[in-house]
């Protein structure tokens, strides 16, 4: 078999009947680099959002500062 006798066409999606899904199928989809994407926007956001909670609770719940005018 030569390199030359392999069809270099395009496959067609629609002829691909192991990736199609059915009602009965329980499979779970496809990641694509598009859902990946999407998962790390999505966990990019939570992260800053979990960073700016901590420190609106440092300031609320943290010591105490200690005041430098010396009162009582």
């Amino acid at each position: 078999m030569n390199a030359n006798d392999i069809d270099a066409g395009y496959s067609d999606p629609s002829n691909d009947k192991f990736s199609q899904q059915h009602l009965k199928d329980t499979r779970k989809p496809h990641l694509t680099l598009a859902h990946l994407n999407k998962l790390k926007k999505q966990r990019a956001a939570k992260d800053l959002e979990n960073l700016m909670r901590g420190d609106v609770l440092q300031l609320i719940y943290g010591a105490p500062a200690e005041e430098a005018a010396g009162g009582i």
